[in-house]
């Protein structure tokens, strides 16, 4: 017997008084399934997501700092043989999403939008696998996924200002972790603690730092490719590092001469590499900027 239900959550505000009045807050509740599949789009506005608890699946809020119209938030959720489908959709006070006849949707804001008031708050649920995939538009994103179970995740970003947090080793596995950042700034932090195998990041334009904080006790890889903009990569000493980098005379590569041997052109390899517990081999393309490989405690 297939068990299949559906809910369509639509925006509701409660009324307890002068700060309520500027709150939106949704739900939806665990029931029987085993892993979420995770799809959250915003076209503006600031986007946090963290941990939530074990009985919802996800848990929304939304603040404004004046009054107005409403914004537009959409949840659609629905389980299948023991797999939820949440579909997160948020966008700006006085935004419509607009579909062409070829299908292709699109985000209308009207001209008299208060581009400051959104900030959203995000939950998602706790002790069961998640695939996240995340779109975001302008403005800025804090993803604190410290204590959840993230077995897939892929983040992009346009215009944006965005934060990646691990504090503590990831409770799943992530065989591809993807990355794609516009104009914008990105940073990561503790990124061996989401427990990949291997990291896609991918920048348009803007400043990047990624630090590869945490416990790593196996090879793995990692590709980065930036257009135009400043890199940082900061790795720990105790990890052996190869890293393999695309000469370019309109970009520059900086490494710490007494930690890494240059075996050929464009290759290189920390001391430690072949006796290292955990390994990582790193490649490198830039267009026009600079790459900086820092080593840390």
């Amino acid at each position: 017997m297939k068990t299949f239900f559906k809910f369509y959550i639509f925006v509701c505000l409660f009324s307890l008084g002068v700060v309520a009045a500027q709150t939106v807050h949704r739900e939806v509740k665990k029931t029987d399934e085993k892993e979420v599949h995770v799809k959250i789009e915003s076209s503006f506005g600031s986007v946090n997501i963290e941990k939530g608890n074990e009985e919802k699946v996800v848990r929304v809020h939304y603040r404004r700092k004046d009054k107005g119209r409403d914004p537009n938030l959409n949840i659609d959720y629905s389980v299948h043989k023991g797999i939820g489908e949440l579909y997160l959709e948020m966008h700006p006070e006085g935004s419509e999403v607009r579909s062409s006849d070829d299908g292709d949707g699109g985000v209308h804001v009207n001209a008299d939008v208060n581009f400051h008031a959104d900030e959203w708050y995000v939950e998602l649920v706790e002790g069961i696998p998640l695939y996240l995939d995340v779109e975001l538009g302008a403005g800025k994103s804090d993803f604190d996924l410290t204590g959840l179970m993230v077995n897939d995740l892929s983040i992009s970003t346009g215009a944006s200002s965005s934060k990646l947090d691990f504090d503590e080793m990831n409770r799943g596995e992530i065989k591809n972790l993807r990355i794609e950042s516009g104009v914008s700034k990105f940073v990561a932090n503790n990124l061996n603690n989401a427990n990949f195998r291997k990291l896609d990041f991918e920048g348009g334009v803007g400043t990047y730092y990624l630090d590869f904080g945490g416990e790593l006790k196996r090879d793995v890889k990692v590709d980065i490719n930036v257009g135009l903009g400043t890199m940082t990569v900061a790795v720990p000493r105790n990890i052996g590092l190869k890293i393999r980098y695309e000469d370019s005379w309109l970009s520059n590569l900086s490494l710490d001469d007494d930690e890494f041997v240059r075996k050929k052109k464009g290759i290189y390899e920390s001391q430690n590499y072949y006796e290292a517990e955990g390994k990582m081999d790193i490649s490198i393309e830039s267009g026009l900027g600079n790459v900086k490989i820092k080593r840390t405690r």
